[in-house]
């Protein structure tokens, strides 16, 4: 019995002592770990780079409205197709125009009195989405699409095909950034930084739009003939990025 008792304390007490041994590890490795977490010091940085964009996008609506579904459908193709026909005139190629809608709506008016709707017609509407790289065109091609039919132009835009240069320049610039804001913590602050330990970054490029060109469904010949003058600036890329350095 006393054989029993004896080997009954010595594995208690060999539970207790694993147990207090856990403990105190568990207790060390949470000092550490908020130490780890708060001898460090993270500073963000933006850079800003500019590009002369050499690609313009543009949407070229045609909206056709009429009594008759099939001569709507038939007078909003002929004006697309001569469109699309001059756009490629001009250099553009297939693979830089698309069709982005295509639909057909009944049109009904409401009669406030005796809360009826009569249909009035039907409305077609088409939307072509062109990319232009020789910006030279841009007038001239928004100027003759509503001489020949569309009503509505817009979305218009400039890119950067190719930007990953100016992406890694802003970014660059960013670093530098942060790396200026570190050292001048270093500094204020009188501390020795380390070895970086979190590294973050974002790159936005920023394509300019102007305002349409068009309003709605009206008759485009009576638009000025005169051809818009289309500037096309600069593009800014934007990085911003986040360094965080631990504390020697």
């Amino acid at each position: 019995m006393k054989i029993f008792e004896n080997k009954f304390f010595q594995v208690l007490i060999f539970i207790l002592v694993i147990v207090v041994i856990a403990f105190f590890l568990a207790v060390i490795k949470d000092k550490v770990t908020s130490a780890n977490q708060s001898d460090v010091i993270t500073v963000t940085g933006t850079g800003d780079a500019y590009a002369t964009p050499d690609i313009a996008l543009i949407d070229i609506s045609v909206l056709t409205q009429d009594k008759d579904v099939s001569k709507a459908s038939d007078e909003n193709s002929k004006k697309m197709n001569d469109i699309i026909a001059y756009v490629k005139g001009t250099g553009v190629e297939d693979k830089d125009i698309k069709t982005i809608n295509f639909s057909i709506s009944p049109v009904y008016s409401y009669d406030s009195r005796t809360g009826k709707r009569s249909l009035d017609g039907y409305q077609v509407s088409q939307n072509l989405e062109v990319k232009i790289r020789n910006l030279s065109k841009v007038g001239d091609i928004i100027s003759n699409s509503t001489s020949l039919g569309a009503n509505d132009i817009s979305s218009l835009s400039f890119i950067v095909d190719n930007d990953d240069a100016v992406k890694e320049q802003a970014k660059s610039l960013a670093i530098a950034d942060a790396r200026n804001k570190a050292k001048t913590l270093e500094k204020e602050l009188g501390v020795k930084l380390g070895k970086i330990v979190n590294f973050s970054e974002g790159t936005y490029p920023a394509p300019v739009y102007n305002s349409s060109y068009g309003a709605g469904v009206m008759d485009m010949k009576s638009a000025s003939s005169i051809t818009p003058t289309i500037a096309t600036g600069q593009n800014k890329i934007t990085s911003n990025v986040t360094i965080t350095y631990s504390i020697r």
